[in-house]
C-alpha cells in the first residue's frame, strides 16, 4: 500500500551521499556513545549511583546506533530527524550526568587547557562560581602545573589517568589535595579532556595525624599502607639492630621542676633527638618516659651512626642549657643486634607497637651499664662484627659480662667518637697501650697490665674505663686469681 507521506524516490546518486551522509552521522554517534561510557566509567569510580533515566538515556542513544546501523540503506526524513535528535540528547547527556556526579568535574580542552565545563561541585571545591572558572586555563588550579603536565602527557584516547594524589589551589590560598582522574573524549567536536576530581584533604591531614602516633615507616615497615590497616598481632620478624637510650640522673634534673616543668623538659629534648632515629633510616618503636626505644632494621651502621648524633645533639643541648643557667645533661645509649619480633600488642581497642626477644632484652641492660661503667654508648659484640667500616667509629673494647639472667657472657665495645675531643684524642693516642694491658689482663699476667693501665691513667686521668680495668688488675695481682678465673664480669643486679 502506498502512503500519502512517504518519501519520494530518489536517484542512486542522491541516495549515496545520503547514506554517506549517514554514516558520518553513525560514526558521530558511536563517539558520543564511547564518551558517554567514559563519562559513566570516570563518575562510577567516586560515585556509587548514577540516575536510572540517565541510563535509559543511554540505552536508547545505543538502540538508535542499531536501527540507524541496520537501515542504513533505507534513507528517510525520519530516521535523519532521530539522528539528529540523538545527537543533541548525548551532548546533554554528557552534561548532565556531570552535573549529577556528587564529586567536581571539569573538561578542558586538550589544545590549549581552557576549561569550557565545569559543575557545580567544582565551583564548590574553588569558592567560585562556574561561570568565572570557564576559560580559564585547567593548569592554573593547580598547585603544581609540571606535575598535571607530566600527568597530561601520558594521556591518549587509549589510556587514562586514575586517582592521582595532586595538589590544587583552594580558597583562601588553602592547599587542598585531591584525587584526580583523567579522560581524553570529544567535546562539542573537539578533543578534550575529562577531569574528575575527589577532596582528599581531611584524609591526608587525618593520616598526617595518626603518622605522629604510628609514624609510616613503621607501617610501611608492617607493609600497611594506612593506620586502619593495622590489626593488633601483626608483626614482622627478622635480625635488626635495637637502640635504648636513657637520661641520666632525671631525679635530679627535674626534682625542683613543676609538673608543667618536666613535660616541657622532656618534650624539648625528645623533640631533639627522635628525628636522629628517623635521619638514620630508623624508627622509634616507643617512649618510655624520658627514654627511647627504637630499631634499626636495615644495617648496624644506621644504629651505630643515630647513636653518636645523638650524644652530639644532647652536647649541642647542653650548650644552650647553660647559657640559659639550667643544669646539663646526660644519656646513656646501648646498642645491640639480633632477631627479635616487631608488631602491635595490646587489645582490640588499645594497642601500641612493641619489640621482642631477648636481644631486646639485653639490649635494655646493655644501656643501663653505661652507669656501671662511665661511657656513654655501649654496643655488643653483635653489633660491632656487622658494621661496613667499623674503623670509621672510636671503638674500643670495655668488657666481658654476664648480664642478670643470663648464663653466657657478652663481649661489649665503648663507642666514644662523641666523647669531648680532649678525651676523644687521649682514647685514640693511648689506645694501643689500653688494649695491650687488656690482652695481658685476660692472660691473667696481672702485674704487667697493671702497669700499662697505670701509664694510660698518667695520660688520661678521667679515663673512667682504664681506672676500672686498673682496679681489677691490682687486686688480682694482689690477691691472685680465683680458681676457674675468667675475666667476666658478672653483674649481680640490673
Amino acid at each position: 500500500m502506498d502512503h500519502p507521506d512517504a518519501t519520494p524516490p530518489t536517484t542512486p546518486d542522491d541516495a549515496a551521499s545520503v547514506v554517506e551522509a549517514m554514516r558520518q552521522q553513525i560514526a558521530d554517534l558511536e563517539q558520543e556513545n564511547r564518551d558517554l561510557h567514559i563519562m559513566l566509567e570516570t563518575t562510577a569510580e567516586h560515585a556509587d549511583t548514577v540516575s536510572a533515566a540517565l541510563e535509559e538515556e543511554r540505552q536508547d542513544l545505543e538502540t538508535l546506533l542499531e536501527m540507524t546501523t541496520e537501515h542504513a540503506d533505507v534513507v528517510e526524513d525520519e530516521l535523519q530527524e532521530q539522528a539528529a535528535e540523538a545527537l543533541r540528547k548525548s551532548e546533554q547527556q554528557l552534561r548532565m550526568i556531570v552535573e549529577a556526579t556528587p564529586v567536581p568535574v571539569l573538561i578542558s580542552r586538550l589544545s590549549n587547557g581552557a576549561i569550557v565545563f565545569a559543575n557545580n561541585m567544582m565551583g564548590e571545591l574553588f569558592a567560585t562560581p562556574v561561570d568565572e572558572l570557564l576559560g580559564q586555563l585547567s593548569e592554573s588550579l593547580f598547585a603544581d602545573p609540571e606535575q598535571l603536565a607530566s600527568l597530561m602527557s601520558s594521556l591518549s584516547p587509549e589510556s587514562q589517568v586514575d586517582r592521582e594524589e595532586i595538589a590544587v589551589k583552594g580558597p583562601n590560598d588553602r592547599t587542598l589535595w585531591v584525587e584526580v582522574s583523567l579522560r581524553v573524549i570529544d567535546f562539542n567536536d573537539e578533543p578534550s579532556i575529562l577531569a574528575a576530581l575527589h577532596d582528599i584533604t581531611d584524609l591526608r591531614e587525618m593520616n598526617k595525624a595518626s603518622q605522629r602516633f604510628v609514624p609510616q615507616d613503621y607501617l610501611s615497615f608492617l607493609d600497611k599502607s594506612s593506620i586502619t590497616d593495622i590489626a593488633l598481632g601483626d608483626y614482622v620478624t627478622g635480625e635488626m639492630t635495637v637502640m635504648f637510650s636513657d637520661l641520666r640522673g632525671f631525679t635530679s634534673v627535674s626534682e625542683n621542676m613543676t609538673p608543667e616543668d618536666n613535660f616541657a623538659f622532656i618534650n624539648s629534648y625528645l623533640g631533639r633527638v627522635s628525628p636522629v632515629v628517623r635521619e638514620h633510616r630508623g624508627f622509634i618503636i616507643k617512649y618510655l618516659g624520658d627514654g627511647i626505644h627504637a630499631i634499626f632494621p636495615q644495617r648496624a651502621d644506621d644504629g651505630v651512626g643515630a647513636g653518636i648524633e645523638k650524644l652530639e645533639t644532647v652536647k649541642a643541648y647542653n650548650e644552650y642549657r647553660l647559657s640559659t643557667n639550667r643544669q646539663p645533661i646526660q644519656i646513656g645509649i646501648g646498642v645491640n643486634t639480633g632477631s627479635l619480633m616487631v608488631g602491635m600488642v595490646g587489645e582490640s581497642d588499645r594497642m601500641q607497637g612493641d619489640s621482642f626477644s631477648d636481644d631486646v632484652n639485653l639490649t635494655a641492660r646493655i644501656e643501663g651499664l653505661t652507669k656501671f661503667y662511665g661511657v656513654n654508648f655501649i654496643i655488643t659484640e653483635a653489633t660491632r662484627s656487622r658494621l661496613e667500616t667499623p674503623d670509621a667509629y672510636n671503638i674500643r673494647f670495655l668488657d666481658k659480662v654476664q648480664v642478670v639472667g643470663r648464663s653466657n657472657a657478652l663481649t661489649l665495645y665503648e663507642v666514644y667518637a662523641a666523647d669531648p675531643a680532649d678525651q676523644r684524642d687521649m682514647k685514640d693516642e693511648t689506645l694501643p697501650l689500653y688494649q695491650d694491658a687488656i690482652d695481658l689482663y685476660y692472660a691473667a699476667e696481672f702485674p704487667a697490665a697493671q702497669s700499662k693501665l697505670f701509664s694510660v691513667m698518667q695520660r688520661n686521668p678521667r679515663d673512667k674505663v682504664a681506672w676500672h680495668h686498673l682496679v681489677n688488675a691490682t687486686r688480682l695481682a694482689d690477691n691472685g686469681a680465683p680458681v676457674g678465673w675468667t675475666g667476666v664480669t658478672v653483674m649481680t643486679r640490673k
